[in-house]
């Protein structure tokens, strides 16, 4: 007698099991069945994760980037306090506009600094800290510049000080 094969029947069989052991395992332990990737039925929801959160890593990209080349500019700007072509006065008031915005920034100058109410004392504090790590491997150079600058910083706190009481 021969026997007829029913290959499609096998499938379907293996199919509807595989089908039953997925479902099974999510409804005893959903936890486990969502970290192994098997609630197949949420990938609308899990396309949807995966897009928002590229577009947070692009939007956090950005934002590293424009911090990022404002570093390079506030550092272009302390360049000149060292080669004397501004002076400390006008790279504050720069450094200001430039990182005015940034509360974050203002915040952390204030608590570093927490007796200087001035922010262009703020920020030409700064300014003298970024020329500092400018120098850093020149420490002759870096120590002429530093007295330099804190002498100017000295001489704006009392100016600042005097048009702030009138």
């Amino acid at each position: 007698m021969a026997t007829i094969r029913r290959p499609g029947a096998a499938s379907a069989a293996v199919l509807i099991a595989l089908s039953a052991s997925v479902a099974g395992a999510h409804l005893l332990a959903p936890e486990w069945s969502r970290r192994m990737g098997l609630d197949v039925w949420n990938l609308a929801a899990a396309e949807e994760e995966q897009r928002l959160a590229v577009e947070e890593r692009a939007d956090i990209d950005a934002k590293a980037e424009f911090c990022a080349r404002r570093r390079a500019v506030a550092d272009r700007i302390a360049v000149r306090l060292i080669a004397r072509d501004a002076d400390l006065a006008t790279v504050a008031v720069e450094l200001f506009d430039l990182f005015g915005e940034d509360s974050g920034m203002r915040c952390t100058l204030e608590a570093s600094n927490p007796k200087v109410r001035d922010p262009r004392l703020l920020f030409a504090g700064h300014a003298i800290l970024r020329v500092a790590r400018l120098l850093s491997g020149d420490d002759q150079r870096r120590e002429t510049v530093l007295a330099r600058l804190t002498a100017d910083y000295r001489a704006l706190a009392l100016k600042w000080a005097s048009e702030s009481a009138r």
